[in-house]
């Protein structure tokens, strides 16, 4: 009794996969007679069967059923009326036949694969017919490709050389690629429509997919990235940046924005290293030099700064805005107290001929006027205040000093008034001035500038 049991179970047993075997046969026929919707049904019960669930046609049949399914589903996207042929043909291929249509005006019947009829007139979409549309769209619930993405990552695992001549796509692999494909699309038209968290997503996806394929496409990491940007993500708008910069792309501006994202964190040893790849790329871009020079600067870096500046002057020696800013540098360093006397001698020396040389440039230059007679100015003063502390028989000393204060004072003195002339109402200038001519006794000009104070 028990043995006749056991032969009844196992012929149960017999019977039911044998049962199975039909059901990926009948989802495959049904995948080739562009019959997605039933192909489904079949397929899903496929994939939870013991017999069937461990095959890699079971998954690559399922992989391009989806992949049909979302097809069909989005096959007229974008289709609209009064479309033109031209547009209609970019976004969706030529048709595979084409006919005249006399019920229209300059009547044309376009068809496409799975009986896709587009009716034009003179050479603009007036309708189209697509038996199933709804059924096809409604059987979309969002996650068609991410369903076929599993289906053939699984079909890989279990049999990474799996192929089907007859089939298109005929491996996995190529599966892929084309839902990454259409994840990028997808992606570019989310964007265009002003989705951007959508339009990330899809390409983030995509992104995912083509690195899993072991391809790369820069044009989308750089869509992944400036989206990312645009939405303030910037933890992902600098893993996608990075790849850019690793891939040591020639375009500056992606450079920069990884830079930027980096300050914007205050870090900036990471926005040095990007700046710095960035000119290993592209050795005479000045906005790097200039971003370079900048951080640099806002870093205390007076001598790295100083280096980079003078890169970039040679590159551009008629630019006044970088000899300024070379000058500007100098006059930091004067203020280091870590820096030695020799060392502000010759920053003292460099600025006054930076500024010069941009006053050259632009005669107006009020900020390189400015800083160059206060600059004389400040020396000046050092001269006094080092005369002023003397004892009182070192009289040679203090005469020497007090001389080379006034030649600084002299000198400073047309670069101040320079300043008056360009804006005459700057009380800081104003007050400089009347120094200058307090310490050079020239009394009738110090007159009018003590009342010119008065008055402001």
């Amino acid at each position: 009794m028990k043995r006749l049991s056991f032969i009844i179970i196992l012929a149960f047993i017999v019977k039911l996969v044998a049962a199975q075997a039909p059901v990926v046969a009948s989802a495959y026929n049904y995948l080739k007679s562009g019959m997605p919707e039933k192909a489904k049904v079949e397929i899903d019960k496929a994939i939870l069967h013991e017999s069937t669930k461990g095959e890699a046609k079971t998954w690559f049949y399922r992989g391009n059923i989806y992949l049909q399914l979302f097809t069909f589903a989005h096959m007229t996207d974008g289709i609209v009326k009064g479309m033109s042929s031209e547009d209609l043909i970019n976004r969706i291929g030529a048709p595979e036949n084409q006919r005249n249509y006399k019920k229209l005006e300059n009547g044309v019947r376009y068809y496409y694969a799975y009986d896709l009829v587009i009716y034009l007139s003179n050479n603009k979409v007036d309708h189209y017919e697509f038996p199933d549309e709804e059924v096809y769209k409604a059987l979309d619930d969002g996650d068609i490709l991410d369903e076929a993405y599993k289906a053939y990552m699984q079909t890989i695992k279990l049999d990474p050389k799996f192929f089907k001549y007859e089939l298109n796509p005929q491996n996995a692999e190529l599966g892929l690629d084309r839902i990454a494909k259409l994840y990028y699309n997808d992606g570019v038209e989310k964007f265009q429509a002003e989705e951007t968290k959508a339009a990330l997503k899809s390409f983030e996806s995509a992104e995912k997919i083509f690195g899993e394929l072991g391809t790369a496409d820069t044009n989308l990491t750089l869509y992944t990235g400036y989206t990312a940007d645009k939405l303030l993500d910037t933890a992902k708008a600098i893993k996608y940046y990075s790849k850019l910069v690793d891939a040591k792309l020639m375009n500056v501006n992606i450079y920069m924005s990884l830079t930027y994202l980096y300050l914007g964190q205050n870090d900036i040893d990471n926005a040095i290293k990007v700046i710095k790849k960035g000119r290993a790329v592209l050795p005479d871009n000045q906005s790097l030099l200039l971003t370079e020079a900048n951080i640099y600067l806002q870093s205390n870096r007076a001598k790295e700064a100083e280096r980079i500046l003078k890169i970039a002057a040679e590159n551009d020696p008629e630019n006044e805005e970088l000899q300024f800013a070379i000058g500007a540098n100098y006059d930091k360093m004067l203020n280091d107290t870590a820096a030695s006397e020799d060392a502000k001698e010759e920053a003292f020396h460099l600025g006054i001929e930076a500024y010069k040389k941009a006053l050259e440039i632009k005669p107006d230059y009020l900020n390189a006027a400015f800083n160059l007679g206060a600059m004389l100015n400040n020396k000046a003063a050092s001269y006094i205040l080092e005369a002023n502390n003397l004892p009182l028989n070192e009289t040679n000393k203090y005469n020497d000093l007090m001389e080379k204060a006034t030649d600084l004072l002299l000198e400073a003195k047309p670069y101040m008034e320079k300043c008056r002339e360009l804006d005459p109402k700057d009380k800081n200038t104003l007050i400089i001035l009347r120094g200058i001519y307090a310490q050079t006794k020239d009394l009738d000009n110090l007159k009018k500038i003590n009342a010119e104070i008065r008055e402001l």
